[in-house]
């Protein structure tokens, strides 16, 4: 196979337009960009890939974060901030590593659309994955079984996509293992958000799921429209300098804690038609509120149906006005926390393990020398 681009000597700041192989060790120091190499035949190109954008940035020995964005591919803003929070990190003032995926799933990326427009999956519902899958279960595959291992923590950057609208938020899924628990609150603590917000769910196949089989640590990161930038910003600066990595500070947020643990914290349209939202983002709502309404615009005369709350919350989450069909997610509540959960998340706070570099055991790696890409057709 040959050494990778980055390896040469003579490569000391900075590279760029790495091609990265599905078995090729990644950088620990200096700045490196590039893409990795997704095999990808198509009816256009027999023996192509697919470029999968990778950055990586490291200074001297410490923990590695790995940051996600474009998991959903319509979310841009979080791409955007991603990129400009690795062309903002200097190396030598740097006591760790970043690795970015500026738009982990590309095609839907390149789409503008949630899921990929070629196999119709979406990247968070897709890990473990599958190498020899399809295009969106192989970006899984490298991202789970390659990255994750050399990883401490993960960022999985989200803002406003096509289909929801999100409180400013750091997000977390509830785990039954307290050790993994009280490290999901203090990396959502260290994140500085206004809101932190737990979720209970069956994450197996999420990037959550996946950070867990990999022995990493993961929160999400939800940024509206209006803020995105700062939001992510300011949020990921504030965990490089709480993991060791860089030599900053911020203020302190006392952050909002909310659950979203009720099965009617998820509001769903039980019609198709045009949804109008009326419940707005921090709304204080209760039980019998509207969530808004659905209109069957084909008949101007009728009275559209309307949504409302199950339960008393904060709203957390809406979708904008447009189509929906039945079971789509109109919109999502929350409660604040209890005084025992506050308790967890101050506990938390004060939590540290990112004492020395992470020695993992990675997984195999999978050589990819089998026939479907090993130069046969």
């Amino acid at each position: 196979m040959g050494l990778p681009a980055w390896s040469d000597d003579a490569v000391t700041a900075a590279t760029a337009d790495v091609l990265f192989g599905l078995s090729d060790p990644l950088p620990t120091s200096g700045t490196h960009a590039g893409f990795v190499k997704i095999p990808y035949a198509s009816n256009q190109s027999s023996y192509g890939f697919l470029p999968v954008p990778l950055a990586i940035v490291g200074g001297s020995v410490g923990p590695t974060v790995l940051l996600l964005a474009g998991v959903a591919g319509d979310e841009m803003e979080a791409q955007i901030a991603a990129a400009r929070i690795v062309r903002s990190l200097d190396p030598e003032a740097m006591k760790g590593r970043v690795i970015a995926m500026t738009m982990a799933n590309v095609l839907a990326g390149h789409a503008g659309t949630r899921n990929s427009p070629v196999d119709g999956q979406s990247l968070n519902k897709s890990f473990p994955g599958d190498l020899f899958g399809s295009p969106t279960s192989a970006i899984a595959e490298y991202i789970e079984r390659h990255l994750m291992p050399e990883c401490d923590l993960v960022i999985d950057l989200h803002s406003t996509g096509r289909t929801m609208r999100y409180l400013s938020c750091a997000t977390l899924i509830d785990d039954a293992d307290p050790d993994v628990q009280r490290r999901r609150l203090a990396l959502a603590r260290a994140f500085n958000a206004t809101n932190i917000v737990r979720f209970r769910s069956f994450d197996y196949r999420s990037t959550s799921g996946a950070a867990r089989r990999s022995g990493a640590t993961r929160i999400g990161v939800q940024a509206p429209l209006d803020d995105a930038m700062g939001e992510i910003l300011r949020g990921f600066d504030s965990v490089l300098a709480w993991a060791g990595i860089v030599e900053t500070s911020q203020a302190a947020v006392a952050p909002r804690l909310l659950l979203a643990h009720r099965d009617h914290d998820f509001v769903h349209a039980m019609s198709d038609g045009i949804f109008e939202p009326i419940a707005r983002l921090g709304d204080e709502a209760n039980a019998g509120d509207l969530a808004g309404y659905i209109h069957d615009l084909t008949r101007p005369m009728a009275e559209p149906v309307a949504l409302r709350l199950a339960a008393d919350g904060v709203v957390i989450g809406t979708r904008e006005a447009g189509w929906v069909h039945r079971g789509d997610c109109v919109l999502l509540l929350a409660e604040d926390g209890d005084l025992a959960a506050r308790e967890e998340l101050d506990e938390a706070a004060d939590l540290r393990w990112l004492t020395a570099p992470n020695r993992r055991t990675a997984k195999p790696r999978r050589k990819v020398t089998s026939r479907k890409y090993g130069g046969g057709k």
